[in-house]
C-alpha cells in the first residue's frame, strides 16, 4: 500500500510519519530530502544543475545558500530550477516505491497533487491542524517570530490551493 501524505507547514505530518514508521514499519519517502539528496554528486540533478547554474558549484558540491540567494528574486532562474528539481525528484521517489519490499510506503510531498504521483497512490491522506496551532509551532520549533510563521502559512496555503485547483481541473478533463 502506498499513501500520499499531505498538509501544511507545522500540521502534524512528522508526527503521522513518525507513528506510521514506529508503530507500522513503514517506509517513509520525505519529498524534500529526496531533493537534496540528490542534489549531490552522483546524480544526474546534480549535473543538470551544474550546467544551468555553473556558478554555485563550490568544491564539487552546491553552495544552497547561493543557489537559492540566485532564484529567489529572479522567477526565470527559479522555473530553471524546478524544471529540473521536481521531475528529478518525482522520478527518485517513484524509483524509491518501485523498489521497496515494505507492505506500507509513505510519500510525503508538496509535489504530490498533478505531479504524477498521485496516480501512484492507493490512498491520499490530508493532515489538518488549527491554524492557531500551527503557527505556535512554528514560533516553538523552529524560532520563527508569529509574523514570518503568519508569512509562511498563508504563502503555502496560496500554493496548495492552486496546485489543488490546477489537480482538480486536470482531473475533470
Amino acid at each position: 500500500m502506498v499513501i500520499g501524505l499531505m498538509g501544511g507547514v507545522g500540521s502534524g505530518k512528522s508526527t503521522v510519519l513518525d507513528y506510521l514508521e514506529e508503530n507500522y514499519g513503514a517506509y517513509i519517502i520525505q519529498s524534500d530530502h529526496v531533493a537534496k539528496e540528490i542534489m549531490t554528486p552522483g546524480f544526474k540533478v546534480f549535473d543538470k544543475l551544474s550546467k544551468a547554474f555553473p556558478e554555485v558549484i563550490e568544491n564539487g558540491k552546491i553552495n544552497s545558500k547561493k543557489l537559492a540567494s540566485i532564484v529567489f528574486n529572479d522567477k526565470d532562474k527559479l522555473d530553471t530550477l524546478n524544471s529540473i528539481t521536481h521531475p528529478g525528484t518525482i522520478e527518485e521517489i517513484l524509483n524509491r516505491i518501485e523498489q521497496s519490499n515494505n507492505s506500507i510506503i509513505v510519500v510525503e510531498s508538496a509535489l504530490l497533487l498533478g505531479s504524477g504521483l498521485e496516480s501512484h497512490c492507493d490512498e491520499l491522506w490530508y493532515v489538518y491542524c488549527e491554524h492557531n496551532e500551527r503557527v505556535n509551532r512554528l514560533v516553538e520549533n523552529r524560532g520563527y517570530s508569529v509574523e514570518k510563521s503568519e508569512e509562511i502559512i498563508t504563502t503555502l496555503q496560496m500554493s496548495l490551493l492552486t496546485i489543488l485547483l490546477v489537480w482538480k481541473k486536470q482531473e475533470n478533463k
